[in-house]
């Protein structure tokens, strides 16, 4: 493959990873490393980061090693990657229950994610006026890291989810994170608590009972 042709498909990520094997390895001490997530599904969208579990050999597991490879694959795969160590998998993937179970522990925990965040702000912000919120940085600071979470992981929902669950729209959960919260400039605080105490409020039941179904 040519340099920095992007590899398009699961079958071309995963040729790259075994050709480059033997070199993460003496960098980077990598002991096993595969994929998940989108790519892995073979549903992925243009803008989707590739996921990548690894585990590293023992002692190697430094931050070095993990910062050196994620930066790695970012310019050997020529799009983002989002690198996860395996024992943080292994807390909620079984594998050996398969592919479909595995996506949609993923799913599960991805919208728990979301109802946690959600609960957190509500708790946080309970009784708390516009007025206070403008004046309290540290509040706002906690919000935004929130809503950040919230749109990341509404974006790694499967394909398949989403089918499922028309009555939410994913665009707008994912826009908390890629268009109300600018990397650049401050958000407009006004529509962080419209956000706040109206929309999350309004699409929280909706994704709590879709979590219901998938825990079943």
């Amino acid at each position: 493959m040519p340099p920095q042709e992007r590899p398009s498909t699961r079958e071309e990520v995963i040729l790259v990873l075994n050709e480059k094997f033997a070199v993460m390895r003496r960098l980077y001490g990598v002991k096993k490393i595969g994929l998940f997530g989108s790519v892995a599904r073979g549903d992925e969208r243009p803008e989707s980061d590739v996921d990548i579990e690894v585990e590293f050999e023992s002692g190697m597991d430094t931050y070095a090693n993990y910062i050196g490879l994620s930066l790695y694959l970012d310019e050997l795969l020529v799009r983002r990657v989002d690198l996860v160590m395996s024992r943080v998998l292994a807390s909620y993937l079984r594998p050996e229950l398969g592919a479909e179970f595995a996506a949609l522990s993923r799913d599960k925990v991805y919208l728990g994610q979301i109802l946690d965040e959600i609960a957190y702000l509500s708790h946080r912000t309970k009784g708390v006026s516009a007025k206070d919120f403008q004046k309290d940085e540290t509040l706002r600071r906690a919000v935004t890291r929130s809503m950040e979470i919230i749109g990341e992981a509404a974006a790694r929902v499967s394909g398949a989810c989403r089918q499922d669950s028309r009555g939410v729209s994913w665009n707008e959960l994912e826009g908390l994170r890629t268009r109300l919260i600018h990397p650049y400039f401050s958000p407009d605080w006004g529509l962080v608590w419209n956000v706040l105490n109206v929309y999350l409020p309004t699409v929280e039941p909706a994704i709590r009972k879709l979590h219901a179904r998938l825990a079943r």
